[in-house]
């Protein structure tokens, strides 16, 4: 199975240069190659199927608060900005991993746990619950202590996994 994705990111800032929306449009092309051998001959056939998903995500700064006042200890919108742009992209930048990673880290214990995940991803994924976001850290989780350091972090955004906990799909 071949998966390629493209991305496009769209900034949108007021006169005063404040960030007041980003959108996203992911769209996604799965490759399935089968191949199958008919029993009364010996003919062996290669099908390839393509599937296609698009996401599109928009968020304003003002839905953003609105969102975030349910939360508790919401994320600022620059801030979830920041931790956003790797998860969604699949890479990253110069420093924006580490400073993802050091925003999502509040307690500053080197290793995000499941409430501080839990400060960001509602906002894009309100069916998300505890017991979902720890099957995918689970996926990253080499030494086994259900949070993620940031080796295990960096896993997560490059295999495209946060991606997914956005997009709500396994």
């Amino acid at each position: 199975m071949d998966v390629e994705y493209t991305v496009t990111e769209n900034l949108h800032r007021n006169r005063g240069g404040q960030l007041v929306q980003i959108d996203y449009q992911f769209d996604e092309t799965t490759t399935i190659e089968t191949t199958s051998t008919a029993s009364s001959t010996s003919i062996t056939r290669q099908n390839k199927e393509k599937r296609n998903r698009t996401y599109d995500a928009t968020i304003t700064r003002e839905q953003y608060q609105n969102l975030a006042n349910r939360l508790p200890n919401p994320l600022p919108f620059e801030a979830f900005i920041n931790v956003l742009r790797p998860f969604i992209m699949g890479f990253y930048t110069s420093d924006e991993l580490e400073r993802a990673f050091s925003t999502l880290d509040r307690d500053r214990s080197g290793s995000i746990h499941i409430d501080e995940l839990s400060s960001f991803l509602p906002i894009l994924n309100d069916t998300i619950n505890g017991d979902a976001l720890r099957d995918y850290i689970r996926k990253v989780d080499e030494n086994f202590d259900g949070n993620m350091n940031y080796d295990e972090f960096r896993s997560l955004v490059l295999r495209g996994i946060g991606r997914d906990i956005i997009c709500n799909h396994l």
